[in-house]
């Protein structure tokens, strides 16, 4: 069992996400990362489905209404109080949603804020479609945001005592559950610094890049259900296989004298 970095309490670790995600490096993640989310839902085979959102700052996390119907928020219950558009109050691995009901389910910097995501990103699995798509958006460990990180977890600061989840690992959890990387996208390829504001306002690089502070991450489930049939030894009467009656019936002949 993996032994999970030990989060702060609701009070306080909400507010200090939603500080955070107020200053000019948060807000610029925002913006850049939304694109990113907005773009790997911009498909054909999604269009104006459901969609489930699950985030620690739902408030802040907006989705293009174009996109899918109305979207719907859960969250825990110690978020109730800091959101005003949470649909439910819930646990986020035990979402009170029907199996395979979801078209699609976005997360938005969840897994690493959570006691144990391994468990949550199953609780999502059960709830999707068969072809749905599951967008996770998170920190990238391997960037200057993340070493930025590093130095607030000295500091002990709540913002940054989250879970640090490489790609490699969240593509080995997706794949037994089922799920099939899409795409892979990264955004803020910046410096993680408030000032100057040079730093926040100069040119976007690609997208390709791995170096960005940020990963969004598509995924597709491929498991298809099955349906067992009531009587299998009647179906199996019902469409013989000619070559083996022939083998049985040779079989049990008896060799003319």
């Amino acid at each position: 069992m993996a032994k999970w970095r030990t989060q702060h309490s609701p009070e306080i670790l909400l507010p200090a996400l939603r500080e955070w995600f107020r200053s000019p490096v948060g807000c610029t993640v925002l913006q850049e990362e939304q694109a990113l989310i907005n773009a790997a839902l911009d498909d054909c085979s999604t269009e104006r489905r459901n969609l489930l959102k699950l985030s620690m700052i739902p408030e802040r996390f907006q989705v293009d209404d174009r996109l899918c119907h109305r979207p719907i928020h859960l969250g825990s219950i110690g978020q109730y109080g800091f959101s005003q558009v949470l649909d439910a109050v819930c646990e986020f691995d035990q979402l009170p949603i029907a199996n395979e009901s979801v078209d699609m389910v976005v997360l938005h910097h969840l897994l690493e804020f959570v006691n144990n995501p391994h468990t949550v990103l199953r609780e999502v699995e059960r709830l999707i479609v068969p072809h749905g798509k599951l967008v996770i958006c998170g920190i990238n460990p391997w960037s200057p945001l993340a070493l930025r990180g590093m130095m607030g977890r000295v500091k002990r600061s709540a913002m940054w005592q989250h879970h640090s989840l490489t790609l490699n690992r969240l593509n080995d959890w997706l794949s037994l559950l089922g799920f099939e990387q899409a795409d892979l996208r990264y955004t803020f390829h910046r410096l993680p610094i408030n000032t100057p504001s040079f730093f926040m306002n100069h040119r976007c690089l690609s997208s390709k890049l791995p170096m960005g502070g940020v990963f969004v991450l598509s995924a597709t489930k491929y498991r298809a259900p099955l349906t067992p049939s009531a009587n299998l030894r009647r179906r199996s009467n019902i469409i013989p296989h000619p070559a083996m009656l022939g083998a049985t019936r040779n079989l049990r002949e008896k060799p003319q004298e």
